[in-house]
């Protein structure tokens, strides 16, 4: 009867490899979906998106995308409605309606989420039957 060893250093190797390329190829996607999904008005947040970090944790690869523009969180998670007071000046100036305008305090509505990294990471679990769990 013909036998078969199995070589067990090997075929973890293979897998990780094979799960490696996997999960490279989804981060690949991932990122390349928030910057289609990323809203653009100068183009500075879209082309600030890139894959930040690859970690692996035991068994776990861990992979970070996002952008390094500091307004990016408020873009995708949206801000409360708060208070803009002028750093260095007396008052803040801006132009309304073709009016220069004085304040020394402006109460912001907030801003609405636009998650565009959440959409590209649901879209490319989605498409590859991937569990997405949002924190």
């Amino acid at each position: 009867m013909p036998r078969v060893r199995l070589d067990r250093a090997a075929l973890s190797r293979t897998i990780r490899g094979a799960s490696r390329n996997e999960l490279d190829s989804a981060a690949r996607l991932t990122m390349n979906l928030a910057k289609l999904f990323a809203p653009v008005d100068t183009g500075r947040l879209r082309a600030s998106i890139r894959i930040e970090s690859r970690r692996t944790l035991g068994l776990r690869t861990v992979y970070t995308i996002g952008s390094d523009v500091h307004y990016a969180p408020y873009v995708n998670d949206g801000t409360r409605p708060h208070k803009i007071r002028p750093k260095t000046k007396k008052a803040l100036k801006f132009r309304v309606g073709g009016k220069t305008v004085f304040a020394a305090v402006v109460n912001h509505p907030g801003t609405k989420p636009n998650p565009f990294l959440d959409r590209a990471l649901q879209r490319v679990a989605a498409n590859r039957g991937y569990d997405f769990k949002h924190d």
